[in-house]
């Protein structure tokens, strides 16, 4: 009864929740980037009352069901499901002459069903994806044929997106076929995460995971030169096998994380400028498939845009989800590149230590063991400035004109100079304290802690370890009885 309520529900939701149109490309499709792009096929039981409506882009086959997708606001591209039916599988190639009358028909029938002149199309899916070259004569033919059936529809002009599941192999001659493929297709990489695993880890924690998943897959093949314009990312929600909810009770926890990979797909979209992000799994391919897509579906889209659907209301009746659009997420104020429990890494002090060591990496590392050094040992403001005395009067004969030019030697100015002369005095004191643990060993682990609790800008956290990047500085560091 409530899932028949919430179809009710949901299929008058379009009237009211409608968003403003975005700007339309050819043929009907939003002008946007990413562009976001919905599996809407038959066994999409619910499609009509979650999808049919405007702001969306529903991947789909047929002119009827497409057709009355349309009629309802949304745009469509074309969906091929059984791309070894036009290729063959890497043990069994297609005739390679084939394949131009494959390409031929499957144009026509993408132009039928998306009503467009030049229809995208997705091709579910490259076989065998990880295995490495030199290809077996049978796996090197069948690659032939995809790259083959790529060319020829791009020549017809429409726009392949060609799905991918797993890292794909790129090594070596590898990666010259992808090379070659993404010059006249998308490469679409289908990334999957098991829900309980993420729930698991929770939000911050899981959306970091999530995030880094993502990111892997678009800088695999921005690596060897695929333009991150021609990646599209695919999110999992299906409810069976390895992937998706995976059985993940109750239905909060599963919202929560399907909100957080909506959220991460949008944080690594913009941060890479990834073309497409692709939702998949809402199909019910049997009698026991999950009777939840609908509400989940909802979450998804709420979290995309609030006026896509009502998803506190759709939610209601199952306990409803965290509606925090926020909670592990990557919100950082201005000015400020990493958070944790301890404090924050300014990206000002990063460029500044930058600039006196010359690694950037490094200079992260080093303030993230300041956070950590500085929790356990506190310096009073005395006792740095009696360091810097000493420093002058031992090091520089008293001379603070040549101290200060020695500074600016190594690009510190006095300020720096006097955090890392407290570095220097907070280590001492920790070095003694932790004996007979070394101070790399306790600063290592403290650190590993402290990332359980830290966000940074693009998900590049510095690495757990002791950095003393005064080390080569012998302008500021203290002499050996000033740090006692």
């Amino acid at each position: 009864m409530k899932r028949l309520l919430l179809l009710a529900l949901l299929s008058l939701a379009p009237l009211a929740l409608a968003s403003a149109p975005a700007r339309a490309a050819a043929c009907g499709l939003p002008d946007a980037t990413p562009l976001w792009i919905d599996y809407a096929e038959s066994s999409v039981k619910f499609r009509e009352a979650i999808f049919r409506r405007p702001g969306l882009v529903l991947a789909t086959s047929g002119p009827a069901v497409a057709q009355s997708l349309r009629a309802g606001g949304a745009a469509t591209i074309h969906w091929e499901m059984n791309l070894p039916r036009l290729v063959g599988t890497p043990d069994a190639p297609a005739d390679p002459g084939s394949i131009p009358a494959a390409a031929g028909a499957l144009f026509d029938r993408a132009v039928r069903s998306s009503a467009c002149p030049t229809p995208l199309i997705a091709l579910n899916e490259l076989w065998s994806p990880t295995v490495p070259a030199p290809w077996t004569p049978t796996n090197a033919q069948y690659r032939a044929n995809v790259l083959t059936l790529l060319r020829e529809l791009a020549a017809r002009g429409a726009r392949p997106f060609l799905l991918v599941p797993s890292n794909p192999n790129t090594a070596g001659e590898s990666a010259d076929w992808w090379r070659q493929a993404a010059t006249v297709a998308d490469v679409v990489r289908e990334v999957y995460v098991p829900g309980p695993l993420l729930a698991q880890q929770g939000a911050l924690l899981g959306s970091r995971e999530i995030r880094l998943r993502l990111r892997r897959a678009v800088s695999t093949l921005a690596a060897v030169g695929i333009p991150p314009a021609r990646v599209g990312l695919m999110l999992g929600f299906q409810s069976g096998g390895l992937y998706g909810r995976v059985g993940l009770q109750p239905l909060p926890a599963w919202l929560e994380v399907t909100k957080w990979l909506t959220l991460a797909a949008r944080q690594v979209g913009a941060d890479t400028g990834a073309g497409t992000i692709w939702s998949w799994g809402w199909g019910s391919f049997s009698a026991a498939d999950d009777p939840d897509k609908p509400v989940a579906a909802c979450v998804f889209l709420w979290t995309r845009d609030p006026a896509l659907c009502d998803a506190p209301a759709a939610a209601a009746p199952y306990g409803g989800f965290n509606t925090s659009l926020t909670d592990g997420q990557i919100a950082l104020p201005a000015g400020v590149e990493c958070t944790t429990a301890g404090g924050v890494i300014t990206t000002r002090t990063i460029e500044r230590l930058t600039a006196a060591t010359g690694d950037r990496e490094r200079a992260k590392q080093a303030l993230l063991a300041r956070l950590v050094q500085r929790a356990a040992v506190r310096v009073p403001a005395r006792a740095i400035l009696a360091a810097e005395r000493a420093l002058v009067g031992q090091r520089f004969g008293g001379q603070r004109r040549a101290y200060l030019a020695a500074l600016r030697r190594h690009g510190l100015d006095v300020a720096l100079a006097r955090d890392l002369l407290a570095d220097q005095i907070r280590r001492g004191e920790l070095a003694r304290r932790v004996a007979p643990t070394s101070l790399a060993a306790w600063t290592e682990a403290e650190a590993t802690k402290a990332l359980a609790t830290t966000t940074c800008l693009r998900d590049e956290l510095p690495a757990a370890g002791d950095v003393d990047v005064t080390s080569a500085l012998a302008s500021v560091r203290p002499p050996p009885r000033t740090a006692r």
